[in-house]
């Protein structure tokens, strides 16, 4: 039997239309904040740190001494109800698939089970993998994929993973897991591709 890891941000719910964007604007204020740095150059920041480290909270971490317990609650403290209601047509989709799902996400397990919860899908998800659980190594790095393959007990050939960023799927092909990238964009080769999570199950039936 295979098991379904789902990306949370950008790819449960339609790209630009849920919390997403705020953490992204609470980072760039974080580092400006701990940095002492204007925007454009907090943003040049976290692109570097983002190719060296996968994150931007990697690269705090080792060079800021960043703690991430407190990086993740500031970064997250958006908020995701005024934005999120329960979306029954995605709790549909989702109950149509018949493998075990488990949430993959780079978020904090605090924000994702509000995310969930807002969707009103938390009873679907067996388990929550999120950043806490990588050793806030993030996706696209391999790390995380072998430690979610290693807890579950899992080999490439039965996981499936499900995201919106092609360096996330990039790294399952590589793998040699099954990737389904979430969002309109040009073909990625040996991933399947759907244009809204809606499409789930057309690709997993």
């Amino acid at each position: 039997m295979k098991m379904v890891f789902l990306d949370v941000d950008d790819t449960l719910y339609r790209k630009g239309t849920g919390p997403f964007p705020l953490v992204n604007k609470k980072i760039d204020n974080n580092v400006m904040s701990r940095c002492r740095v204007d925007l454009e150059r907090a943003r040049r920041l976290r692109k570097e740190y983002i190719h060296t480290y996968g994150s931007t909270l990697g690269g705090l971490m080792k060079h800021h001494g960043v703690d991430p317990e407190e990086y993740l609650k500031d970064v997250h403290d958006v908020p995701v109800e005024d934005l999120l209601g329960p979306d029954e047509k995605l709790r549909d989709t989702l109950m149509k698939i018949s493998y075990e799902l488990i949430v993959f996400s780079n978020g904090s397990a605090e924000y994702v089970n509000r995310v969930l919860a807002a969707l009103g899908i938390s009873d679907l998800f067996s388990d929550r993998f999120t950043i806490e659980y990588m050793d806030f190594i993030p996706k696209p790095m391999p790390y995380p994929y072998l430690k979610i393959m290693e807890l579950y007990g899992m080999t490439p050939d039965r996981c499936v993973v499900v995201d919106d960023r092609l360096p996330n799927v990039h790294t399952a092909i590589d793998m040699g897991m099954e990737a389904v990238l979430v969002g309109k964009g040009p073909a990625v080769p040996r991933a399947s591709g759907i244009n809204d999570i809606y499409e789930i199950s057309r690709v997993l039936s």
